[in-house]
């Protein structure tokens, strides 16, 4: 233990020295936001690092080539080396540098409100940890001309809002020229007050760093065509639109470039247009080219809105369901102040709860989760508090229900998940009957609903019995209703003392009967391996196969490794076989309490990042009893897991080599036709 203590301490030191490495935007220090080389101005004292792009303005160039020297560069021009001479080429320098160095140019010129309440006087712009990470995400995309596209789950008080707005006006003071932005929030007073930045910021920005200065005196937004909603940075042409959510068609959404859209989990449906309406709206009128800037950005405000949908197309490795918005989410223990003192380490970390514990786990300093520890009991919910300050993504999104899984589990079960080695679907001579179990081959297709991870292992000297496990959960058949699953585990491992993985998963819409086929076609070419259909929407519906048959007793003629739940000694006393496995108030609750135990205890290895998701979405309901997933998700891969995984260890021994069938023996599998579970 006090190894362990150790360990933590100096991993811990090593955090604290990141948080206290250098920055500096002047000099270029711990800039890392854009690569950046050395330039010196001798005479002005400059030792900067600046932007790779800073090279190809010609007064960099020139004085680079004068290793430095304005007296020398000023002698090339013909000039004299004079107290104005050297001012002008200062300002052509610092000119050149803020149309390429945001960081500089905030630093330096732009000046915002400190969050500090007693601070009256206003700040310049230093960005800080998180809101660097946001920076170096809009860098890559001009980098290699791409649009910017970025969704932001964020934590209170990082300050995205400025820096979106600053960077925006940026691009339109230095950059661009003549481009205009839209400001949209969930009420127009919010849109006011970003769009305020702006204006603060101009009020103190020098005419001459923009090179107007014989054309106006003073830079200010004044109102255009003499509306409120936008107004106009006379002598540089750009506007500025504000709107919101709640006032839809008062947004003018013509010859637009940039958008910033605040607080979008909170936006709602008004006069009959929905927030998708609202955006799509904005965004028709925004060419997908380069140059051109759409954020989103939110605290997380439930599940199942505009906000949470958005983050999921963004987050998916589904690359038919993924958008073109890049995800970001900055923890609120990568803030730069949230941290308290600790006196005693030893006696901190002995004291710590899971849930802290994980926090480390996952990044945040001992002096963070001591912060942490103490400002969350301002909140009565601790539901709300880890909302407006989450540790992850999937956190912020909580509702009021309590987690069924540890969140430190799901993230062990996480460090699996793999992009799969084959994409496609599986077919057979026909769809149905006897030639269903003829000429099953993959076909790969690039969108196709099967993922595989590992291919079915034909090595005679690992054939076991009870290898594969394959298990079905019956979805809907329409596009917008819940998924069917297929999932195939792999138990080799466990002849050896390892745990099952899952090696296959087949996952989308198609006629049940369809679908028990195709179940019957993967448990074949994975090793003939015991087949378990979730058969609460068969039985409800009565699915009947095409000869008319219900489908599970159609299938048991053709394949005979499908799940019962009659043992079958009854069957031989006459009891009717009914096949699959039946989720209801009893199971599902005792197996999803077994997944528990797994996932403390690593006893399975998860390859899809979406089952594991799906874990994390998983809750307790507010009433105690229920168990499901958090709104507007769902939980068909988690439940073939839990099924799965508790056949694994409750239902099926441990495999073993694989013995010589007699006939005798196949002769009585004939006529039963079941697992003997």
């Amino acid at each position: 233990m006090h190894f362990v203590i150790d360990d933590i301490i100096e991993e811990n030191k090593r955090r604290l020295q990141v948080f206290a490495t250098e920055y500096n935007p002047i000099t270029g220090e711990g800039c890392d936001s854009c690569e950046r080389l050395p330039f010196k101005a001798n005479e002005l004292g400059y030792d900067w690092l600046v932007p790779f792009d800073c090279y190809d303005e010609k007064i960099f160039r020139d004085i680079r080539s004068c290793d430095g020297s304005i007296r020398e560069y000023l002698h090339r021009l013909g000039l004299r080396y004079t107290r104005v001479n050297l001012e002008e080429v200062r300002r052509e320098i610092i000119k050149a540098r803020c149309r390429h160095d945001f960081e500089y140019c905030a630093a330096s010129y732009f000046y915002i409100k400190d969050k500090n309440p007693l601070n009256p006087k206003d700040i310049l712009f230093v960005l800080n940890r998180g809101q660097r990470r946001l920076l170096k995400k809009i860098y890559a995309c001009d980098k290699y001309g791409k649009p910017v596209r970025v969704i932001i789950v964020k934590s209170r008080q990082i300050g995205f809002s400025t820096l979106i707005q600053l960077y925006m006006a940026w691009k339109q003071l230095f950059v661009l020229g003549a481009v205009n932005s839209v400001i949209v929030a969930h009420v127009e007073n919010t849109a006011r007050i970003i769009r305020g930045m702006y204006s603060k910021m101009l009020n103190k920005l020098p005419v001459w760093l923009i090179g107007k200065e014989s054309m106006i005196d003073k830079l200010a937004l004044t109102p255009f065509e003499r509306g409120n909603k936008t107004l106009i940075v006379k002598g540089v042409g750009c506007r500025i639109t504000i709107g919101s959510a709640e006032k839809p068609n008062n947004i003018v959404g013509d010859d637009i470039l940039m958008a910033h859209f605040s607080e979008v989990g909170l936006y709602k449906t008004t006069q009959g247009i929905k927030p998708e309406q609202l955006v799509q709206s904005i965004m028709g009128g925004i060419s997908y080219a380069p140059n051109t800037m759409i954020f989103y950005e939110s605290t997380a405000r439930g599940v199942g809105n505009f906000f949470h949908t958005e983050w999921l197309h963004a987050t998916t490795d589904d690359p038919v369901e993924r958008s073109v918005f890049d995800p970001l989410f900055v923890p609120w223990f990568d803030a730069d102040n949230d941290r308290l003192a600790i006196d005693d380490y030893t006696a901190f970390i002995k004291g710590m709860n899971e849930y802290e514990r994980w926090l480390f786990e996952i990044g945040a300093t001992l002096e963070g989760i001591a912060w942490y520890r103490d400002a969350s009991r301002q909140m009565k919910d601790q539901w709300r508090w880890k909302s407006e300050r989450p540790s992850s993504a999937t956190e912020a999104f909580q509702t009021s229900g309590h987690r069924l899984y540890p969140q430190a589990d799901v993230e062990r079960l996480r460090k699996n998940c793999r992009k799969p080695m084959f994409v496609g679907d599986v077919f057979g001579k026909s769809d149905y009957g006897d030639d269903a179990l003829k000429d099953i081959e993959f076909r790969e297709m690039r969108d196709g609903p099967l993922k595989i991870w590992f291919m079915p292992d034909d090595n005679p000297e690992k054939q076991c019995n009870d290898r594969y496990i394959i298990v079905v959960d019956v979805g809907g058949t329409s596009d917008h209703s819940d998924r069917s699953v297929i999932c195939v585990f792999d138990r080799y491992d466990m002849v050896h003392g390892g745990v099952p993985i899952v090696v296959a998963e087949w996952c989308g819409h198609c006629p049940h009967y369809q679908l028990a086929w195709k179940s019957v076609q993967m448990a074949t070419k994975y090793g003939h391996g015991l087949l378990v259909i979730e058969s609460n929407t068969l039985e409800t519906e009565q699915t009947e196969g095409v000869s008319g048959e219900y489908v599970l007793d159609e299938i048991a003629l053709h394949y005979d490794n499908l799940y019962c739940r009659i043992p079958l000694d009854k069957i031989n006393m006459g009891f009717e076989p009914k096949w699959g496995f039946q989720t209801n108030k009893s199971t599902k609750p005792r197996v999803c309490k077994h997944q528990q135990k797994v996932l403390a205890k690593d006893m399975y290895i998860e390859t899809c990042k979406e089952a594991a998701d799906e874990h994390d979405f998983m809750e307790i309901k507010p009433n105690g009893k229920a168990i499901g997933a958090i709104e507007g998700q769902h939980d068909d891969r988690h439940i073939t897991r839990a099924i799965g995984v508790w056949i694994c260890y409750d239902e099926l021994n441990i495999p073993r080599k694989a013995k010589p069938v007699t006939r005798k023996e196949k002769e009585k599998m004939k006529v039963v036709g079941l697992s003997t579970i």
